[in-house]
Parts: C-alpha cells; structure tokens; sequence
C-alpha cells in the first residue's frame, strides 16, 4: 500500500489524462464529422492518454477506481470539448416554459 500523498498525486495525472483522452476523441470526432478526416494520430494520442490515466488509477485505487473515475472524466471531458468544437449543443429550458421559435422550427412532428 502507497502512501495516501502518493494516490492524491497519482489521481491528479490520471484526471489530466483521462481528461486529455476525452478532449482528444472529442476533436478527432468533430475533424471526422465536419471534415471527414480520420485524424488517426488524434486517435492514438486519445490512446495514449487513456492508458497513462488508466495505468495511474490503477496503482492508486485499483480496477474499481478505473470504472468509477476514469470513465466520468472521460465522459465529463468528452462532452464539454465536444460541445466546445461544435459536434452538439446542450441546452437547458425551464420546466414548463414555452419553446423558442428556433426550437419549434427544429421539432420532428
């Protein structure tokens, strides 16, 4: 057993690589979808990120820690990067409140 320094630390690296692992398949995604380029070197260095933060939580928390807090910053990364270049919007509306024109135009009746 480490020393609980020793876990902060290596979760701070594994959050920066599962973090960099989601921004990269969010940019190789947008590059497929806008460009129809197949950035093959984006999808190796998503990659090469997961590995690095998957190697990290493992030797912090084990394969537990892997499931619950590699794939949570994978996704978190993945949608705000996502959302950043354009691949999809989220949008929020008040409960019961009418809808814009702009979402009424996009509806599929």
């Amino acid at each position: 057993m480490i020393g609980a320094g020793l876990d902060i630390i290596l979760l701070t690296f594994a959050l920066v690589g599962f973090g960099g692992a989601g921004a990269s398949l969010a940019v190789a995604r947008a590059r497929w979808l806008h460009e129809g380029d197949r950035d093959v070197g984006m999808w190796g260095v998503a990659a090469m990120l997961l590995v690095f933060g998957t190697l990290c939580t493992l030797v912090a928390t084990g394969l537990s820690g892997i499931c619950a807090f590699g794939s949570v910053a994978v996704w978190a990364s993945y949608v705000l990067m996502a959302q950043h270049v354009g691949v999809f919007r989220v949008e929020v509306r008040a409960a019961g409140g009418a809808p814009t024109p702009e979402e009424e135009s996009r509806s599929f009746s």
